[in-house]
């Protein structure tokens, strides 16, 4: 089967009749029922039955077309890839991002991107870390921005990041009045807390070292973008990662450097069988500005 013949297959299935088909690729019906009988003629296939009036596809037919749909995936990527290289400024951009960078650096290095194509079409997704890994692996995004380590023969690690950990709390709380703040510091003071092993990978005993059990972890939430808005609300301190309050999205907050050995490795990924698309390459030059901003290479 051609390409032609399998389009035609594959809207004759979508569609379930000679009608629909021809509709679907405006072409004439008898073009269809031209092809379709080609086709069965050239593989041997029976691959519909008439019943009742309508086309009832073959368990062969069946099997045929989730090849084809699989293929044809592919194909709309050709398509779509030829046409964004025509035309630089315009096309779509897939972004995996670790849920913590896709509320914070992400969005700011989607905005920088837009203004100098404005026709862009810009997708992101916060998957789990290893879905993360699968998607960029299996050429779902352009780009992945990970928290986390990646390991996978597909991928190839553009660029790392160091981004470190900081104290954020009201400008009247005392632990203000220190320029550094160590673990220690913060007993005796109620923290609002975010699952390091979860968004970072990191253990919690290394950030905080033998006080962590003296702490008053008394609210945990999700992100330290989400930490900081808790931090403005309730006047408490957090420990987040740098990026959370970079570039003031969070205004009104005391910002100390937090004393630990530990920090969060961040991780600019594409596929290596994938060449980056036009742009694919103007976001990442917006994201490394962003991160070099707040991080260490």
């Amino acid at each position: 089967m051609n390409l032609r013949q399998m389009e035609v297959f594959r809207a004759i299935m979508l569609t379930g009749s000679i009608t629909g088909a021809a509709e679907l690729l405006h072409i004439s019906q008898s073009a269809v029922s031209k092809m379709l009988s080609y086709t069965q003629q050239r593989t041997g296939l029976k691959l519909f039955q008439l019943a009742k009036g309508r086309l009832v596809p073959t368990n062969a037919a069946k099997q045929l077309y989730a090849e084809v749909e699989h293929l044809w995936r592919s194909v709309e990527k050709v398509h779509a890839l030829s046409k964004e290289l025509a035309d630089p400024s315009k096309g779509n951009l897939y972004v995996a991002a670790s849920p913590s960078l896709g509320m914070t650096v992400v969005p700011l290095s989607v905005a920088d991107t837009i203004k100098k194509a404005p026709d862009l079409r810009v997708k992101v997704i916060l998957p789990l870390p290893n879905q993360l890994t699968d998607v960029v692996a299996d050429k779902i995004v352009d780009i992945g921005i990970s928290t986390f380590e990646i390991n996978h023969p597909s991928i190839e690690v553009h660029a790392r990041f160091t981004c470190p950990l900081v104290c954020i709390m009201a400008p009247g709380h005392p632990l203000a009045v220190l320029d550094r703040i160590h673990p220690r510091d913060l007993v005796g003071h109620r923290l609002i807390s975010v699952p390091f092993q979860e968004l970072y990978g990191l253990n919690e005993e290394k950030v905080y070292g033998d006080v962590l059990e003296d702490l008053d972890k008394g609210v945990e939430v999700r992100s330290g973008l989400i930490a900081s808005l808790f931090c403005r609300a309730t006047g408490e301190v957090a420990v987040v990662d740098a990026i959370a309050i970079s570039d003031g999205l969070i205004p009104e907050l005391e910002i100390r450097p937090l004393v630990t050995s530990e920090s969060i490795n961040i991780n600019v990924a594409y596929n290596r069988h994938k060449p980056p698309s036009p742009q694919a390459t103007l976001f990442q030059e917006m994201l490394m500005h962003r991160l070099r901003q707040s991080c260490d290479t």
